[in-house]
C-alpha cells in the first residue's frame, strides 16, 4: 500500500508536457500577485492582483537553455536579476547571477488560465502568461 501511495505521489508531482511548455514561454511570466505567511500584511502593494503598470511590474522568463531574466520595476526603479533555474518535477530552483539559491519553489500551473503558482511555505507568487495578462489587460 505504500508504494502504491508513493507511486501516486511521484506520477502526479511532475509537469505535464504542456506545462513543461508553458513554463518556458519565450514571452515570459507577468507577476500578479505576490503574499507571504509570516504574520505580517500579505499582499505587496504592488502585486496585489491589480495592474499597476505606473507604479510597478514584474515578469519572469525561463528559457530552455536553464537560463533565467527577472525583471521588477518599483516606482520607476527597474532591477534585473539573471541566472540559472533547475527543475525537479514540479520543483523549481534559481541561481542567480552570484550562485545564490532561491528556491525550490512549487510550480503549479494552469494551462487553461495559463497561470502559475511558485510556492514554499514562506511565500506564494501568482503570475500570468505574459501574452494571457496583455491579452486581459486590453480587454
Amino acid at each position: 500500500m505504500r508504494l502504491m501511495a508513493a507511486l501516486f505521489l511521484v506520477a502526479f508531482s511532475n509537469l505535464t508536457p504542456e506545462q513543461a511548455t508553458l513554463l518556458t514561454d519565450s514571452g515570459g511570466w507577468e507577476y500578479t500577485k505576490l503574499s507571504d505567511s509570516t504574520g505580517v500584511p500579505t499582499e505587496h502593494v504592488c502585486f496585489d492582483g491589480s495592474s499597476h503598470p505606473n507604479d510597478c511590474s514584474g515578469s519572469l522568463t525561463l528559457a530552455d537553455d536553464g537560463t533565467f531574466v527577472q525583471q521588477v520595476v518599483i516606482s520607476g526603479t527597474r532591477v534585473d536579476r539573471r541566472g540559472t533555474w533547475k527543475r525537479d518535477g514540479d520543483q523549481v530552483a534559481f541561481f542567480d547571477e552570484f550562485g545564490t539559491q532561491d528556491g525550490p519553489y512549487a510550480a503549479e500551473i494552469d494551462t487553461v488560465n495559463k497561470t502559475m503558482v511558485l510556492s514554499m511555505p514562506q511565500i506564494r507568487m501568482e503570475l500570468t502568461l505574459e501574452s494571457e495578462y496583455k491579452k486581459r489587460k486590453s480587454k
